[in-house]
């Protein structure tokens, strides 16, 4: 299944940002900033050499943020649909 330009460019958006992103007026250059950062905090992350639960603790704390980001996104949404009705 070939992708077109703007549902990448969704995509894109919503790894940075959360559910529905690509709608919620950033702009490609903080996508982009965005992602080099996600980039550069897993290559950090990979040379720490943590132990086990260190790596658990992270993951808890990246979830919650991914899951505030979503509800942010999906708060969005709803206010989207209400403006639309």
């Amino acid at each position: 299944m070939a992708m077109t330009p703007r549902q990448f460019m969704e995509e894109v958006y919503e790894i940075a940002f959360g559910d529905q992103a690509y709608y919620r007026g950033f702009f490609p250059e903080e996508v982009l900033e965005t992602l080099k950062e996600f980039s550069d905090n897993a290559l950090k992350v990979e040379e720490l050499s943590l132990e086990p639960e260190q790596y658990e603790d992270m993951d808890r704390q990246l979830e919650d943020a991914y899951r505030r980001g979503y509800k942010d996104g999906r708060k969005f949404l709803l206010q989207q649909q209400e403006t639309n009705s």
